[in-house]
Parts: C-alpha cells; structure tokens; sequence
C-alpha cells in the first residue's frame, strides 16, 4: 500500500517547555494506555454488534487548535512513533485513513481527528474498520491491497470544535478493560458519548489559576533569550494577564472557546523587532480577532476591548 501522503504527517519535534507545559495531561494518558491489553481478543466490544475489535482513544473535548494538536504530536514523541492528522473535509481523507492504518501494523501509530459539528466520514470508517477488522478494501482504486494493521497501535486523539452537540457516533464503542478515555477542562454530560459504558472519564485539568502560572512559564522558557529580561518579564507577565482575562471572560459566554499559547509566542518572538508595547498590541489585536463575530457578542467584544486595552 502507498504510504501516508507528506502533508498529512505532524512534526513531533517539540521545545522541552511544551511538553512540561502538558506534563500532567501525558501522565494521565500514560496511565490510561497502562490499561490497554497489547492486543484485543476477538470478542472485544460491544456485543449488540457482533465481534468489535478496539482501539485506544482520547476524546479531548476542550483541546480545540494548537493544544489538542500539540497533545497529539507529544503523544507520539514520547512513543517515538509517526503522527498524522486527519480531516473529513480532506477529499483524500478517508482513503488516507487506510493508510495510517496500514502503518500500525509496523508499530504505534498517533491520529489527531478534529471533530467539526457533523462527524463526517473518517470517525465513521474507523469504526467500520474496527467492526471489520481491518479487513475491508481501501475506498480508493489506487490502493487495492488489503489493510493490515493492529487497532491496539493505532492511538486516536479526537478534539471537537462543537462538545456541546451530543455525540452519537464517532467514538469507537468502549470494550475490555477500556477502550477510551474522556479529558475535559469543562466536562458535562454533553460531553460523553451515548454508550459511555467501560470508557475511561480522566481527571481534570489544573484549575484555570494552575493553568495560568503553567502557562507562565511556557511562555518564559520559549522565549528565553528574546529581547532584554526586564522587556521579556514584562511582556511575559502582560501576556498571561491578557489571556486569563480573555478566557476566563468569554469562559462565562461559551465554554468551547480556547485561548492558545500560539499568539502570545507569536508576538513574543517580535519583541526584538517591535518592543513590548507594539508585541502587547498586537497580541490583544489578534485575541479580540478570535472572539465569535455575532450579533449577540458586540457587547461582550466591547467589554473585552476595554480590558485588554488597561
């Protein structure tokens, strides 16, 4: 079979600051995968469907953008194993996705699927796959060989941009001893999917202020050796005070919004070039810009304009 196609594969060369950052996110799931047998039996999984084969899944409600991707890319680093993204929305995507579970039969193999409202067809063929046993023909007449892989390799990170909708069907069912995992920094029934028997629910998060003081130092540890220390400080301290208000104050209108660390090292990275008052600027420019343009929100975008700008 083709290989996975270049754009599809994830970077898995990560700062040390980030993967501190996620520490307490990677022991959880450790700890989750410690539960996973190295392989299913036969019997595994939901047994109103017949013989189910299982794979490990994360669904990571909360981790919307650069923190579901980045946990998915230190997933696979500290597996020392390949890392794919997959989209529904990718014309190649499903045919890609016989691919990438060609892969795990060489070894573990980390797929991040951003959920996007309707499911689409790739959580849909991963778990016609697993039903199957991987022994149905890839979708594509370029790919005629059969798919041999092995679900106990092909590790799954699912982040959704839309938690709030009810889940009925994108999630491998849960089999023995468990086959997934729930992370949320907000979790609520909305969250889980319909038949949450055997799934692993993991611990939440740091509260906002742990988060805040871990997202402190990412970002003084990315941006050592940028700019004078007294300007870094500065920036650093300002930084983090702007993304707390903004997260905690649209956290209040709508749980599914995540601020990312991204922009505040986006800008950071400029303060050689810009000085800090110009970096600051353009930080809280680019965070207003992510607020949900709607006729309900100019309030609330007017409210965040005022703080950002103190």
């Amino acid at each position: 079979m083709a290989p996975v196609p270049q754009h599809y594969r994830l970077d898995t060369t990560l700062p040390a600051a980030v993967a501190d950052y996620f520490a307490r996110e990677r022991r959880t799931l450790d700890a989750y995968l410690d539960l996973v047998p190295d392989r299913f039996g036969p019997g595994a999984g939901d047994p109103t469907v017949g013989p189910v084969h299982a794979v490990p899944w994360f669904y990571v409600p909360d981790l919307t953008g650069w923190r579901g991707i980045t946990l998915a890319r230190l997933l696979a680093a500290d597996r020392d194993c390949p890392c794919f993204r997959l989209s529904a929305l990718a014309r190649d995507g499903v045919a890609t996705l016989w691919r990438v579970l060609d892969e795990s039969a060489d070894g573990p193999v980390v797929v991040h699927v951003e959920l996007r409202g309707d499911t689409g067809p790739i959580p849909g063929t991963l778990r016609e796959a697993l039903r199957r046993g991987y022994d149905q023909p890839p979708q594509s007449a370029d790919d005629a060989d059969l798919v041999s892989g092995d679900p106990a390799n092909a590790l799954v990170v699912f982040t959704d941009t839309r938690p709030s909708k009810r889940l009925t069907s994108p999630l491998p069912d849960a089999t023995e001893p468990v086959s997934g995992a729930v992370l949320s920094y907000a979790p609520r029934d909305s969250m889980t999917p319909e038949q949450p028997d055997g799934t692993t629910v993991l611990d939440a998060p740091p509260a906002l202020q742990d988060r805040t003081e871990r997202l402190e130092r990412l970002l003084a540890a990315s941006l050592d050796g940028v700019g004078a220390p007294d300007a870094r400080d500065r920036f650093v301290e300002s930084a983090v005070e702007t993304l707390a208000i903004t997260h905690s104050t649209i956290g209040k209108q709508d749980l599914l919004f995540d601020v990312s660390p991204r922009v505040a090292l986006k800008h950071g990275h400029r303060l050689d070039r810009l000085g800090v008052d110009e970096a600051l600027s353009g930080l809280r420019t680019d965070i207003l810009a992510q607020v949900p343009q709607s006729p309900g929100s100019a309030d609330l975008r007017q409210t965040l304009s005022d703080l950002l700008s103190e």
